[in-house]
């Protein structure tokens, strides 16, 4: 007899397990003590210090970086959405080309693939930790990041801020027969 094929369980669209199992993590894994103590200058990605916060999580991610005084992060955008949480410091962050200020206790959300940058406007350096859903998309085959000045020249991302469009990277389509497809025109 000739079992028929489940999509689903092919890899098709996604399933559910019929059963969840806890994830079993040993108990020292649950706690990562002082992260800002580790903190360290990565080279490409940032030009500041930080640090991915190492617990086990499996669909979101936490980092911690530092602003030195009068210092900012690259102006770079991501598919995956953040939520920033101001654990020390005052400033503002840019996101497609708009001011919000900020200062010590206050949460800010920077929408998929928008251009942004953090700014230290105070006279101390500034800490946050940032919220992400980058391990998730990570999975999927998604994730992507692009920093103005590495990945392309400033004036391109200022041209894109500045004209209200986003650009053909930005866009994305997943498809169960054909894979993910970038561009608006993936979108059709």
């Amino acid at each position: 007899m000739e079992q028929e094929l489940d999509p689903r369980r092919a890899g098709k669209v996604h399933w559910h397990e019929a059963v969840v199992k806890p994830i079993k993590v040993a108990p020292e894994k649950l706690v990562h003590k002082n992260p800002l103590q580790e903190m360290y200058y990565d080279g490409r990605d940032r030009k500041h210090r930080a640090r991915d916060v190492d617990l086990p999580v499996r669909t979101f991610n936490i980092h911690i970086s530092e602003i030195p005084v009068g210092g900012s992060t690259r102006l770079h955008k991501h598919h995956n959405e953040a939520v920033i949480y101001i654990i020390k410091g005052k400033g503002h962050t840019m996101i497609q080309g708009r001011r919000y200020d900020w200062e010590t206790g206050d949460f800010l959300y920077v929408p998929p693939f928008c251009w942004h940058s953090n700014h230290n406007d105070g006279d101390e350096p500034a800490y946050f930790m940032g919220i992400t859903n980058k391990r998730l998309l990570n999975w999927l085959g998604l994730d992507r990041k692009v920093e103005a000045g590495v990945d392309v020249p400033v004036e391109e991302a200022e041209r894109e801020i500045a004209s209200e469009e986003y650009s053909p990277y930005s866009w994305y389509r997943i498809d169960p027969q054909t894979g993910v497809t970038f561009g608006e025109e993936g979108l059709k």
